[in-house]
């Protein structure tokens, strides 16, 4: 048998004052304490100095108010030594679930999965610079060049971006090479639109 908690639940007022630091029960402490001394003194000390009915009254009420305090203080204590579990810690993830969950969907080359998964770690986790640089990566591989930029803009609002300078080159050096790419492309479909005009214009002539 654990003689702590029947012990804690001796007193009227300590186990919510010695577990949750609750005014309301220091004060139950310590109005029993008063009422207790009184007793005793008027019982012991001083007899009959409150008269000879007192001690007759106070001490069934201060049996019934320790037996009553004692008894509801025992079937509470497990709520009272339980840490409390608040909203905000049971809904949010730890702080590298999202992104490593986002990692695996990106990899299998999932990548609506882990922009959803990564938008979530960095709504909770703005400062997340290494969740922030795979979403510009994700967003390079979609082609959605402006969306990858403004994330490595981002990254640079922050000093732990120092850290990842030279992977946030390398990826503005990648985005670069596409949009060149892209415009080569473009310039060289302008100019077979033109030489093909130019034939048919001879061709009709």
């Amino acid at each position: 048998m654990r003689w702590g908690p029947l012990l804690l639940c001796s007193w009227p007022g300590l186990p919510g004052l010695w577990c949750k630091g609750h005014w309301s029960s220091l004060f139950a402490a310590i109005g029993f304490s008063i009422l207790l001394n009184i007793a005793l003194i008027s019982s012991f000390l001083w007899k009959w100095s409150l008269g000879e009915a007192f001690p007759l009254i106070a001490w069934p009420v201060i049996c019934l108010i320790w037996a009553a305090t004692a008894l509801v203080s025992y079937n509470r204590l497990t709520d009272l030594v339980a840490v409390p579990v608040t909203d905000k810690v049971a809904t949010t993830e730890r702080p590298d679930t999202l992104f490593i969950q986002a990692q695996h969907e990106y990899l299998r080359g999932h990548w609506g999965e882990a922009q959803t998964l990564l938008n979530r770690q960095i709504d909770q986790h703005p400062r997340d610079i290494e969740s922030r640089l795979l979403l510009a990566t994700l967003f390079r591989h979609s082609r959605k060049l402006d969306q990858s930029l403004q994330q490595l803009k981002e990254i640079k609002r922050f000093d732990e971006a120092i850290e990842w300078n030279f992977e946030c080159k390398r990826e503005e050096e990648l985005i670069r090479e596409i949009i060149s790419t892209q415009d080569g492309e473009k310039l060289e479909h302008s100019s077979t639109l033109e030489s093909n005009n130019k034939n048919e214009w001879s061709d009709a002539a």
